[in-house]
């Protein structure tokens, strides 16, 4: 589940002055470039905490997340990095000694809400890059570890070259522990000798629990306006540490509190260089079945996701087998949602963010105990041998709901006691649950409404109160509104 949740950065000042050329006593002492051994491109200047320029100082070749199969693209340069608020820094290029500087005026960019740009922070920093020996200087307001990104455009396929700068000053987690949310970790400074964000007391409510490390809550931050670059923004297990992995989570084997650190040291090489992390348990946490199941998303608690919305969805237990739910909605395909025991972030069903391919009916089936969920179709039978026909008390010859924009309807053939059912058919069997045809018995999955037309589940509970109805009565249930007329 991927949860799109709006995360301010903290607007960044920035100023753009002309200084003489880096080393020419413009920003500084002088730098002997005849040391430097290693070829690439340098963040350098008084900003990055030291005029001289150090092989960890040098940017990684970046990967592109908006291409197919997310490739290094050649041009394209990444780089986390500390700089201090009021100082200047600037880029430089060393190929075999040859030298090439480059800068930027760069101007704060509000994201715009169009489709390229929804799992982008809402600010970020951007400009052209320029190339000259007098460069312009550039400085950060703020004292900060920042995510750098560049693109010199050595394919020619963007108007220009670019550089981007993302205040990472505020990392932390997104995963099991927050409904793939953001939590913030503590830090109390900012070096590129070290840094440390600390989170204590996360709760991960299972065993092989996932998450990872983050900027903010969003995924991806895009350079260029026809988003043809992009860089990754969160932080993965890659077997060798952490790195810009952005389809590899980090797992923690054994439900429980934990303390979390993520330590930054400015290193050369690739991001798993600069960053280590510690993981502590600090309490055990014993698994049992969950006694309750909510449904939240863009449909159910509005944009925000709000748990106190009157439209979050509490799902059904199943008699008589703990942990196992089911609930029957009309869904919209372009909002998307997920699970929870609790109505809150804090331990809830783990995964990603789920969506339906297109508009209508389904039922939703959660195996708690596995940690799984199923999107169904949906199918809502008339149950018993008087009221409908064709009669029957199993949903292979029981009468079948039609489907009437986002309600479903059915009508009565006799007068008699009217009993319904959602049929729920798990991908495999379950022990003691499901039928030898694979579902789940309809009294099992069954629910009712009464003269004040409210839909009321049976659940995990026990046998409901009986509603007598006439023939030739049309029955309308609407699900999301959880409601029944008759006519």
């Amino acid at each position: 589940m991927k949860k799109l949740l709006a995360f301010f950065i903290a607007a960044v000042a920035v100023f753009a002055v002309s200084c003489q050329k880096p080393g020419n006593n413009g920003g500084g002492s002088d730098i002997d470039w005849s040391k430097v051994t290693v070829d690439g491109f340098y963040v350098a200047g008084e900003a990055t905490g030291s005029q001289d320029i150090k092989p960890e100082c040098v940017m990684t070749a970046g990967v592109n997340e908006a291409a197919e199969g997310k490739p290094k693209r050649d041009g394209m340069f990444e780089k986390y990095i500390v700089l201090e608020g009021g100082k200047e820094f600037y880029l430089a290029y060393s190929d075999g000694g040859k030298l090439t500087y480059y800068s930027a005026d760069l101007k704060e960019f509000v994201t715009p809400e169009e489709e390229a740009y929804t799992e982008n922070p809402e600010k970020v920093l951007k400009g052209k890059l320029v190339i000259g020996d007098s460069p312009i200087a550039m400085k950060v307001a703020k004292t900060g570890l920042y995510h750098i990104v560049l693109d010199i455009n050595k394919a020619g396929d963007l108007k220009e070259a670019q550089i981007l700068l993302l205040d990472a000053s505020e990392f932390g987690v997104r995963g099991e522990m927050n409904g793939w949310g953001f939590t913030k970790g503590e830090v109390s400074s900012f070096s590129n000798a070290g840094t440390t964000f600390t989170l204590k007391d996360q709760v991960l409510n299972n065993n092989n629990a996932k998450f990872k490390f983050a900027t903010g809550g969003y995924w991806k931050v895009t350079l260029d306006d026809a988003g043809k670059v992009k860089a990754e923004t969160s932080l993965g297990e890659t077997g060798s540490g952490l790195g810009l992995a952005a389809d590899n989570d980090i797992v923690v084997a054994e439900a429980g509190k934990y303390d979390i650190t993520l330590t930054f040291k400015l290193a050369q090489g690739d991001f798993n260089k600069s960053f280590e992390y510690e993981i502590t348990q600090t309490e055990k946490i014993e698994i049992t079945a969950p006694e309750t199941m909510y449904m939240n998303g863009a449909q159910w608690g509005g944009d925000s996701w709000d748990w106190n919305s009157e439209g979050i969805v509490e799902l059904q237990g199943i008699p008589s087998a703990p942990g196992l739910f089911w609930c029957t909605r009309w869904f919209d395909a372009s909002k998307e949602f997920k699970f929870c025991a609790k109505k809150e972030w804090s331990g809830d069903f783990p995964g990603q963010n789920c969506k339906v391919d297109a508009d209508g009916f389904y039922t939703i089936f959660i195996d708690g105990n596995e940690k799984t969920v199923q999107i169904l179709p949906t199918e809502v039978y008339g149950l018993g041998d008087v009221v409908f026909s064709p009669g029957g008390w199993d949903f292979d010859s029981a009468k079948k709901f039609t489907v009437n924009g986002q309600k479903m309807e059915i009508t009565t053939d006799a007068a008699g006691e009217l009993r319904i059912a959602s049929k729920v058919k798990p991908s495999a069997p379950i022990d003691g649950v499901t039928t030898p045809n694979g579902w789940i018995d309809w009294w099992k999955t069954e629910f009712i409404f009464f003269e004040d037309g409210k839909i009321a589940y049976r659940g995990a509970g026990g046998d409901q109160a009986r509603r007598q109805i006439e023939a030739g009565k049309k029955i309308t249930l609407d699900f999301n509104a959880g409601t029944a007329t008759v006519e």
